[in-house]
């Protein structure tokens, strides 16, 4: 008779092995999709989901980001709030835009402040810029002109 413990035992250990090994690997994949920086715009080659065009004006640029971590990438705050208007079942968790006025930078939308009309630019004719704080913006409002509003009036509008 051949004794089996041996190679049951030697099966088991490889076995909690392998469960050990699957969930140290699901955990370092979920920690890593976990990253709280949204996404960078990568100007002259993302596409915007709403108008299809090539995301090129670093000074307009959006994002939405839904509760599940996927990013949506926008050319301009008009396109975006298109989308928005467009898809009701995207459940929004945080709506960044460019601010004008230190393009790298990705901020709430609902901190923001905004200029709309006037000589302001936007990609798609929205006439729509975005500022961290109010000063910047009254500086550029002097020089491009337009009306300071806040993001409740930019979701509003019908662009």
């Amino acid at each position: 008779m051949i004794n089996t413990k041996p190679l049951t035992k030697y099966r088991r250990h490889h076995k909690m092995q392998g469960v050990l090994l699957y969930a140290m690997a699901y955990a370092l994949f979920s920690l890593s999709s976990c990253n709280s920086e949204p996404p960078a715009i990568n100007f002259g080659k993302d596409y915007c989901e709403f108008c299809k065009m090539t995301i090129m004006d670093k000074k307009f640029g959006a994002e939405l980001i839904n509760k599940r971590g996927k990013a949506i990438k926008f050319d301009s705050g008009e396109c975006m709030v298109g989308y928005m208007n467009a898809d009701k079942d995207f459940q929004v968790d945080k709506t960044l835009i460019v601010n004008y006025s230190n393009p790298t930078e990705l901020m709430e939308a609902d901190k923001s402040f905004f200029l709309h009309g006037g000589e302001v630019n936007s990609p798609m004719g929205g006439h729509l810029a975005a500022f961290k704080n109010h000063g910047d913006a009254e500086k550029v409002q002097k020089e491009l002109q337009g009306e300071l509003i806040l993001w409740d009036k930019v979701v509003a509008i019908q662009f």
